[in-house]
Order: structure tokens, then C-alpha cells, then sequence
């Protein structure tokens, strides 16, 4: 399951987004729609960052946007998933839509908040983890309509890209320049905080 956590900030995953959005090689989905509405496919760089202006109920800015990536060419059609609701719990919401499918690629982004920024993350199925959870919900078809070698080779893509924007590293994971920055104004990084962990620069 190839993965990558590293710590970033809006204007760095603006430049990540930018450079995904022109490669033009899979489509960009949310994680979960909003209650009632359908899932949304992102387009653009800023609409995905768009998203991090909304507000939580207590009025807090979201701090964290969950993206699935299709690949194109490495799966059957996608097609969201409607996921009932308790409306007694959901504000009389009945429906959600999710984005699942044996071989999307999680793309997990991060801003900080409360003087700490927490690890944005990509990550994804291998074929055999893939058919061991299939079994597990009678899904044995599943995975095997799945290129994950193209998948793979994405994701590969996609890690290399962002560690070669780093400009630091703390404990094993990339810190890009923005997330640089907020380390240098005192901002923790996850577990590591400044002046207790040490940051080593690259590049």
C-alpha cells in the first residue's frame, strides 16, 4: 500500500493540486458528500481549495479535505455510493453519497489549527489487501476489475511529486515550504513540536 504523510499547507497543496489538475490523468472526487447532495468532482485547484473556507456549525474553518482520485483506465465506471441515513441524527437528512471503489487513491489534505498542523496523506489498496477485505463482504469480483498496476504507478507518481517539493523533513515525513514557515512561527507538526524535535533541511 504505497503511501506518503507529509505536512503541507493551503498554498502548498495548491501547487500539488495544480500540478494533479494538469496531468489530466484521473478524476478528483469528495470523500463524502454534504447531507443530501450529491458527491462532488472538482475540476480545478481552487475549487478543491475552496472547500477549506466553509465552517464547521461552531463556526470553526474546516482544517482537513478528503479527496478520492480514480484513475483513469484502472477500474469499472465510478459510480458514488448512496448511504442512508438516520434523519433523527443527520438533521432530518436521509442520504449521503460516498466515493468507494477497491482502487481509489486517498488523497487527505491539512491546514493547520490551534498552533498544530496535522499530516496530509495519500495511500491506497494493494490487490491483496483488496481481496482480503472483498471476502470479508462478499465482494470476491471486486478487486480483480481493478488495474492495480496502474494504480500503482499513479500513486508512485504522485508521492514522488510531493516529496520533491520538500524542502525539510521531520522524523521520516516532507515538510513543504508553507508547512516550513509555520514550523518556524512556533507551529507544531503533528507530534513534533518546535524546539523539542528536530527538522533537518533538504534540498
Amino acid at each position: 500500500m504505497p503511501n506518503c504523510d507529509w505536512y503541507a499547507t493551503v498554498e502548498d497543496h495548491r501547487e500539488l493540486l495544480a500540478w494533479l489538475f494538469a496531468e489530466r490523468t484521473c478524476h478528483v472526487f469528495e470523500l463524502a458528500s454534504d447531507f443530501s447532495q450529491p458527491l462532488q468532482q472538482f475540476a480545478r485547484a481552487e475549487d478543491v481549495l475552496a472547500q477549506f473556507d466553509r465552517r464547521y456549525k461552531g463556526g470553526a474553518k474546516w482544517h482537513a479535505v478528503h479527496l478520492q482520485l480514480y484513475v483513469f483506465g484502472a477500474g469499472p465506471p465510478f459510480t458514488p455510493r448512496r448511504v442512508p441515513l438516520n434523519p433523527e441524527a443527520c438533521d432530518g437528512a436521509t442520504f449521503r453519497y460516498a466515493a468507494e471503489g477497491w482502487g481509489l487513491v486517498q488523497l487527505y489534505l491539512q491546514t493547520p489549527r490551534e498552533a498544530r498542523l496535522e499530516n496530509s496523506h495519500t495511500n491506497h489498496n494493494s490487490p491483496t489487501r483488496a481481496a482480503t477485505w472483498a471476502a470479508t463482504y462478499g465482494d470476491d469480483e471486486g478487486p480483480a476489475q481493478w488495474d492495480f498496476t496502474r494504480i500503482t504507478s499513479f500513486s508512485s507518481r504522485l508521492n514522488r511529486h510531493i516529496k520533491k517539493q520538500a524542502v525539510a523533513k521531520v522524523g521520516r515525513r516532507a515538510v513543504l515550504p508553507g508547512a516550513l514557515e509555520q514550523w518556524n512561527a512556533g507551529v507544531a507538526l503533528g507530534p513534533y513540536v518546535p524546539g523539542e524535535a528536530a527538522l533537518t533541511r533538504v534540498g
